[in-house]
C-alpha cells in the first residue's frame, strides 16, 4: 500500500510539472505574438493632375501590455519624388491596441497614367517581429489578408476612362523582352524595352530587372480596339526551360483578363482586345 501511494504521488507530481510547463509555453507563445507588427499590402490611389490625394491606412499589431513606438522608413523600391509626399516618421501603438490608423498625403506633380511607387517599411527593433505571421486582418480598403513587411502604393493620374494593367514576369533573360501597345488605327500608344529610336530591343535587364522578376505598368484607355505585341530578341519567346518560363497578362482592375501568354512564342506574339 505504501508503495502504491508513493507511485501515485510521483505520477501526480509529474502531471503537475507537465501542466505547468505547458502553461509556461502558452504564455511564452502569447508574449512572442505580442511583439508582431505589420502594415497593409499594396494599394493604388488615383489623383487629378495638380490635386492632392490622401491615403488612410493602418499599422496592425497583436495586443501588448505595454505601449510601443515604431519608426517608418522609406524603402529603396520607392521611385516617387518624396518632396510631394507627407507621412509620419513614427507611430505609437498604445497598450492593448491592435491597430492604429495614419495618413499618407500625395501631391500629383505629374505622376502619369503608370504612376509612381511609394513604399514604407517598419524599422527593425530588438524583440519585435515585422509582418503578422498568423491569422488575418480586415484592412482599411475592406480586404481580409495577412499583413506585410512593406506597404506599397502606386500613386497615379486619375483615369476617367478604363484602367488597364500590364504585368510581365520575365524568364531568365529579361534583356530579350520588349512590348508595344497600338490603338485601332495602329498608332503606338505605349512601349517598353526598346532604345530611344524604338527600333532596337534593349530589354529590361538594363533597367534593373533581374531574372524572373515582374514588370508592371498601367494605362488609361478609352473605349475601342487595341493590339498588344510582345517581342523576344532571341526568338524563343519567354522560355528558358520547362521549369522556368515567363508570362504576361493585360487585365482590367477588377481582374478580368484581356490578354495573356508566355512560354515559347518565337520572336513575337500579338493579341487584339477591346475596351467596352
Amino acid at each position: 500500500m505504501k508503495l502504491l501511494k508513493i507511485n501515485f504521488l510521483y505520477l501526480a507530481l509529474v502531471f503537475m510539472a507537465l501542466t505547468y510547463t505547458s502553461c509556461e509555453e502558452d504564455v511564452a507563445s502569447d508574449n512572442e505574438l505580442s511583439e508582431y507588427v505589420g502594415l497593409e499590402e499594396r494599394r493604388v490611389i488615383e489623383i487629378l493632375p495638380t490635386e492632392t490625394g490622401v491615403v488612410e491606412t493602418k499599422i496592425y499589431s497583436t495586443a501588448s501590455s505595454v505601449s510601443r513606438t515604431v519608426n517608418l522608413l522609406v524603402d529603396s523600391s520607392t521611385n516617387i519624388d518624396l518632396n510631394y509626399v507627407s507621412f509620419p516618421s513614427s507611430i505609437t501603438i498604445p497598450a492593448g491596441t491592435t491597430e492604429v490608423p495614419f495618413e499618407i498625403v500625395f501631391e500629383n506633380y505629374g505622376l502619369g497614367a503608370a504612376g509612381k511607387t511609394f513604399a514604407l517599411k517598419i524599422e527593425a527593433q530588438a524583440g519585435m517581429n515585422v509582418g503578422l505571421p498568423v491569422g488575418s486582418v480586415t484592412t482599411s480598403n475592406g480586404y481580409s489578408s495577412n499583413t506585410s513587411k512593406l506597404f506599397k502604393i502606386t500613386a497615379r493620374d486619375y483615369c476617367p476612362n478604363t484602367s488597364v494593367n500590364l504585368s510581365i514576369k520575365f524568364d531568365n533573360y529579361p534583356e530579350e523582352t520588349a512590348w508595344e501597345l497600338y490603338d485601332a488605327s495602329f498608332n503606338l500608344i505605349a512601349s517598353g524595352g526598346f532604345d530611344a529610336s524604338g527600333t532596337t530591343i534593349t530589354g529590361y535587364a538594363a533597367l534593373g530587372f533581374a531574372d524572373q522578376e515582374t514588370f508592371s505598368t498601367d494605362f488609361c484607355l478609352e473605349s475601342g480596339d487595341y493590339t498588344f505585341v510582345i517581342y523576344d530578341d532571341y526568338g524563343d519567346g519567354m522560355y528558358t526551360s520547362a521549369s522556368v518560363q515567363g508570362n504576361y497578362t493585360v487585365k482590367l482592375q477588377d481582374g478580368t483578363v484581356l490578354v495573356q501568354g508566355g512560354g515559347n512564342f518565337g520572336s513575337f506574339q500579338d493579341t487584339a482586345f477591346t475596351i467596352q
